[in-house]
């Protein structure tokens, strides 16, 4: 067993009712504090059925999937999430029919991209659009551990293997395929306006590169000795900052010129391992779960001045989101999905 999956043990999950959707407007702000960090508790409380596996921003929507093969979608205008598509159920050889856990999801224009668990231990990749709910072939021996959307016609891949895919949806073939290192993979974040992946794996690295033929520009490293659970990107200018969450207890920051290829960086020590982070379009916040009662500390990439400590949750986060740079939306591995309004 993982150690998230042993930590996960020791939480008390609570049983709630189908959705609850609070709104408590209670940040609090501890002028007493030394360094004037706000404590925020959520503006919101979105509480689920099922479990919350993974969970996608794009185009002022959150994508929500779930551990019932469950793909929801709320809008930041509405109260509550509407179930856009239910899985088919799955077989293993210990249960003839359950629903699958969903684990990716990404849109890019009508189209959903679904990556969830497949029959017997295999992986499916679905295609939804107009209602229709289209499985993608051959994609049982890939393991596939994340995908998304490069355009509407070619997706990225990361494999178990620490092997990126493009593939061609049209075509139906491997454009490339290619292996970075022997370490596991963990998790990719792509930038497609600028046509670049990062590959966070077991070994602490991340790999910058061009998805267009899969070439790494850059391997940064340094910040983190264990494996990395997660990883964000982002771009200001001519340069690219990265954020990563260590199984070490580290917070990486790797920022990246483009033009002249010069690495800074540095690392945030947590009080538990980091499961979560998540970083600000223009570079200047990042967010990271500080400690194992999930608390998210909101800090400035450029000072490291903790500025917000966000409190709420109850299970172990799974992604910390910047709508902007004063509300943030984090999800956990139990039902609840909690939404921040930050003071100026």
């Amino acid at each position: 067993m993982s150690l998230k999956g042993i930590s996960k043990i020791t939480w008390i999950l609570l049983v709630f009712p189908l959705i609850v959707f609070g709104e408590e407007s209670r940040n609090l702000e501890l002028s007493e504090s030394t360094n004037q960090t706000q404590v925020v508790l959520p503006t919101q409380i979105l509480t689920l059925k099922n479990n919350v596996i993974v969970t996608n921003f794009i185009d002022n929507s959150l994508l929500i999937g779930t551990d019932f093969g469950e793909v929801l979608e709320l809008k930041l205008n509405e109260k509550f999430p509407s179930l856009l598509v239910k899985l088919p159920n799955i077989a293993s050889f210990y249960a003839e029919s359950y629903a699958p856990k969903v684990y990716s999801l990404d849109r890019f224009g009508q189209k959903i991209l679904i990556h969830s668990e497949g029959d017997y231990g295999t992986k499916n990749l679905f295609l939804f659009a107009n209602s229709s709910l289209e499985v993608l072939p051959n994609m049982e021996s890939l393991n596939i551990k994340k995908a998304a959307f490069v355009d509407e016609e070619k997706v990225f891949l990361g494999l178990a293997s620490n092997e990126i895919v493009l593939y061609d949806l049209k075509a139906r073939k491997i454009l490339y395929r290619k292996q970075l290192s022997e370490a596991s993979f963990s998790d990719f974040a792509l930038d497609i306006k600028n046509g670049n992946y990062v590959v966070a794996c077991e070994s602490g690295i991340l790999y910058f590169g061009s998805i267009h033929n899969g070439k790494v520009i850059a391997e940064l490293e340094g910040e983190n000795k264990d494996n990395v659970y997660q990883v964000k990107m982002s771009y200001a200018g001519d340069k690219v900052s990265f954020i990563a969450a260590g199984q070490d207890r580290n917070v990486g920051l790797y920022q990246f010129d483009l033009k002249t290829y010069k690495i800074n960086s540095y690392r945030i020590k947590a009080d538990f391992l980091v499961y979560s982070v998540g970083m600000s379009e223009d570079s200047g916040f990042g967010a990271y779960m500080q400690n194992e009662r999930s608390e998210v500390m909101i800090f400035k990439i450029a000072s490291k001045q903790k500025i917000a400590l966000l409190k709420g949750h109850t299970s172990l986060l799974n992604n910390i989101i910047f709508v902007h740079s004063k509300q943030i939306i984090s999800s956990e591995d139990g039902k609840n999905i909690l939404i921040w309004d930050l003071k100026e």
